[in-house]
């Protein structure tokens, strides 16, 4: 099958619809969260995406104008997306893929698209980070070239508003147990180092 990955412009309603709906969708078929979740709101908030950062969509036909089957965010230096991404450094987030289109390699294009408009951007170093238990993304992260980077590993506390609250690994030894406190894994990709 044919597929074509594309920027979407923020002001698509259609497809930001569309990918909202597939983000939010595959993060919850993964159990990573649930309906409830004050994260989804976020993660269905594609048009922020697309407007503070590079939103890539793979969508089925070779001109892109089938349904999307994969989304990730190629988030720039100075973007209020950034979550680790310091100086010139771009960042990956939100990767995510149709639970009814895996297998057929989308998170592999996606990342490897991202990381080449990254470096066309000037990106002197791509970061990224992901949950401790998505072992499949951990093994695509370290396949495609990225570097596991325990100094870039930190805390995620969920807020009810759907914000979140960065803690670092330190600071979260000193915290109460808390419920939502998730572990992210870092990693980081230096452009001078290989080629995509």
């Amino acid at each position: 099958m044919s597929e074509h990955i594309l920027v979407v412009d923020p002001d698509d309603s259609t497809r930001l619809s569309e990918v909202g709906q597939l983000t939010a969708l595959a993060y919850l078929s993964d159990g990573l969260v649930d309906q409830a979740h004050p994260y989804i709101p976020q993660l269905k908030d594609a048009r922020t995406r697309a407007t503070d950062a590079d939103l890539l969509v793979m969508a089925d036909g070779a001109d892109g104008s089938g349904s999307a089957v994969g989304t990730i965010t190629v988030v720039p230096p100075g973007s209020s997306l950034a979550e680790l991404a310091t100086g010139r450094e771009f960042e990956l987030r939100m990767l995510a893929v149709s639970p009814l289109e895996r297998g057929r390699g989308i998170g592999a294009k996606l990342t490897t698209a991202a990381m080449r408009r990254a470096v066309d951007q000037g990106a002197e170093r791509v970061v990224l980070s992901t949950m401790e238990s998505m072992h499949i993304a951990h093994k695509l992260y370290l396949r495609l070239g990225f570097e596991r980077r325990e100094d870039l590993d930190w805390v995620v506390i969920d807020n009810e508003d759907g914000s979140v609250t960065k803690v670092s690994l330190k600071d979260a030894e000193d915290l109460p147990p808390h419920n939502t406190a998730i572990r992210l894994f870092g990693y980081s990709w230096d452009p001078s180092t290989s080629n995509v």
